[in-house]
């Protein structure tokens, strides 16, 4: 059995990432975080009182997708809707998960890529993949409410997306509730953030051999995912490495979960605690994070170079050359069932964070994403 991964920080060598989580947590940086929504989880920094840590801004955030009466904050009660649809896609616990991946810093459980970092965190869904009761227009809407504030983040981290066209498979979708690709008003905050110079980090994904929206989007920075065994993530489709900006681990991650007790109560849980029944074991749910923390390190580290360049999209495109260009190259395998292997951009945040934005990089600025396709 592989073995669970505790810490995903720095190592003793890494001082440009330690020096970094210093400048991320002193700075005004923040990660618009668009999941699940959050509940009390002390690997997140909560009291045991239930009251959040000062990074996290539950009172900045919102619930889009069930806010309470007089109470719109992005809480989730892990309650899942009846039905064998919701029981197939609600993991409502999904948003504390992938968020640990970015702040956790308890090393007997986990330490995240970059603890104290500000959040914004949305809840816009139950689940990551929109069936049943999900829609997409909730990650335009949280995109859009974020970059209404005062203090827009500087980053958006999604683990959650849709398959887009699957074949004879989407004449069943509508049956299932959802819908094919990104709604139109997801597709406009994606390349209004773009144009603003917000970096949209989003999970390749693994439902299908191909990857999902939003991450298909050419304005995003899209995320593969590598397991532990060395098997490629999702399970094919991803030959053409244009495809995928980088990779990142995708499984047998200690992260933070939870479940609603029948009497009501909330457990606190984590991936490798003693008979947990963690049904979502591996995805680039969890790859995604580690390159949205890796952002937020990256345009606070550079944000005096940043600053300088003539148009805002340039810091998406600066950022993305630094990390294609930093990232080792590894060889990994297709999945069992296609064999082969293909090279890929694996993170490596410590180069990422030494490569300052080029000045004389070929910086070309992408084109618009559509509603109806746009599948770079």
């Amino acid at each position: 059995m592989a073995r669970t991964i505790h810490d995903l920080g720095p190592r003793h060598s890494d001082t440009e990432w330690r020096r970094a989580q210093g400048l991320l947590q002193a700075s005004e940086t923040a990660i618009g975080h668009i999941d699940t929504g959050l509940f009390p989880h002390k690997t997140l920094g909560f009291a045991d009182d239930g009251t959040p840590p000062g990074n996290i801004l539950l009172h900045i955030g919102k619930n889009l997708f069930d806010p309470k009466p007089n109470n719109a904050r992005p809480v989730t009660d892990l309650s899942i809707a009846s039905g064998k649809i919701a029981k197939a896609s609600e993991y409502p616990d999904h948003g504390v998960k992938t968020l640990s991946i970015i702040l956790a810093n308890r090393p007997e459980e986990l330490i995240g890529v970059a603890p104290g970092a500000k959040i914004i965190p949305y809840r816009i869904a139950n689940g990551p993949v929109f069936i049943g009761r999900a829609d997409t227009r909730g990650i335009g809407a949280a995109m859009e409410h974020a970059m209404a504030l005062p203090s827009p983040p500087r980053v958006f981290s999604i683990s959650m997306g849709n398959p887009g066209f699957t074949g004879l498979s989407e004449l069943f979708r509508p049956i299932l509730g959802g819908n094919p690709g990104m709604a139109a008003q997801t597709v406009e905050a994606v390349n209004r953030a773009y144009d603003l110079g917000i970096v949209t980090v989003a999970a390749g994904g693994q439902v299908i051999n191909n990857v999902s929206y939003p991450a298909r989007f050419a304005r995003t920075i899209a995320v593969g995912g590598i397991t532990t065994d060395e098997t490629h993530y999702p399970l094919g489709g991803y030959d053409n490495a244009d495809l995928i900006d980088v990779w990142a681990y995708a499984s047998n991650i200690n992260r933070a979960a939870g479940a609603r007790l029948a009497n009501g109560s909330i457990q606190q849980t984590h991936a490798d605690d003693p008979g947990s029944d963690d049904s979502e074991p591996s995805g680039t749910s969890y790859a995604a994070p580690q390159v949205s923390a890796a952002a937020a390190l990256w345009v606070t580290r550079w944000a005096r170079e940043l600053a300088a360049l003539a148009e805002p999209w340039m810091v998406v495109e600066a950022f993305r050359h630094a990390l294609r260009s930093s990232a080792r190259r590894d060889r990994i395998r297709l999945s069992r069932h296609r064999g082969g292997t293909i090279i890929v951009r694996r993170l490596d945040i410590e180069s990422l964070l030494r490569r300052p934005p080029e000045p004389n990089a070929p910086l070309s600025k992408r084109s618009r994403s559509s509603a109806h396709g746009s599948w770079l």
